[in-house]
């Protein structure tokens, strides 16, 4: 456990601005300050400057690089938003007495069939360039911050951004069917349960430290989402929905995908009283402002 700064007045500081999650993060709490890359590059900027500027008493990480397939393309600036830039920041943290949380992901494991649900402790082994960069990020940040909690989630979704949900949405809406892989499985996060975990664990005076899951609800496969997304949008679509579960063979893409990267949150609940979300309570609040969205 490691105890942060104390000043009542410090801010949360939220490196991303414009993401699902910081914007989570944002709206519920009014003590956080989100930076976006126009204020500080993670990549590029020395982040000194800005923890001196801000003085906070806790700095979480929500940037990330996250174009799974773009990432094969262009891994060193994968590398500079998911590994090196992280690690600064974490450093800068450490010598200030900051705290650091940061958001890593379910696909440092491979998906190996039989071995999911996965501990913290599980062995790792990322099958694509954006994952490899996001475990390398885990290790340099420890490297360089033994305070940092890094905290793995999967599958993060709300009612706005590049999400798959909005994807399927999209294409429901125009009265397309869809076919979604079943055989890709893992837990969904709720953007505001997820910030909610990591507004929870901000607000301690003292933390764990160390690689945490964090597990959204229960497990489903991308088909599973699709179809419980579907289900809710239906009164809004002007045609019944058609979604056939395929496997992911049918759609080849750049990067390989591990098939099941089922998170076992037990320690994060035991080290820190999170429990997990409930992705399936949180998609109703989802669809109706996205509808609401588009009606007002």
């Amino acid at each position: 456990m490691t105890p942060d700064r104390t000043d009542a007045d410090a801010p949360i500081l939220v490196i991303g601005r414009t993401g699902q999650l910081a914007r989570a993060l944002a709206a519920q709490n009014d003590a956080v300050t989100a930076c976006g890359r126009d204020q500080f590059d993670l990549a590029q900027h020395d982040p000194a400057a800005l923890l001196d500027h801000h003085r906070p008493r806790i700095v979480i990480n929500a940037a990330a690089y996250t174009d799974v397939n773009g990432a094969e393309n262009d891994e060193m600036a994968a590398r500079a938003l998911n590994c090196t830039g992280p690690a600064r920041l974490a450093a800068a943290c450490k010598a200030r007495d900051v705290g650091f949380l940061h958001v890593s992901t379910d696909y440092v494991f491979d998906g190996t069939p039989g071995q999911a649900p996965y501990a913290e402790t599980a062995a790792t082994n990322p099958l694509n360039v954006y994952a490899r960069t996001k475990h390398e990020g885990e290790q340099a940040i420890l490297d360089a911050n033994d305070t940092a909690l890094i905290l793995r989630a999967a599958w993060i979704f709300d009612a706005r951004g590049g999400s798959f949900l909005n994807a399927i949405l999209n294409r429901l809406d125009q009265g397309q069917p869809l076919k979604v892989v079943d055989d890709q499985i893992s837990t969904p996060s709720w953007a505001p349960d997820l910030a909610q975990a990591l507004l929870t664990l901000a607000a301690r005076t003292e933390r764990p430290s160390g690689v945490f899951h964090y597990k959204g609800g229960d497990y489903a496969s991308w088909y599973d989402f699709a179809r419980a997304a579907a289900e809710l949008a239906r009164p809004h679509l002007n045609c019944e929905p058609v979604i056939e579960a395929v496997d992911s063979s049918a759609f080849p893409q750049a990067a390989e995908r591990p098939k099941d990267t089922r998170l076992d949150a037990q320690a994060l609940l035991d080290a820190a009283g999170i429990d997990a979300g409930d992705w399936r309570a949180g998609l109703p609040e989802v669809i109706a402002q996205r509808y609401e969205q588009r009606i007002g």
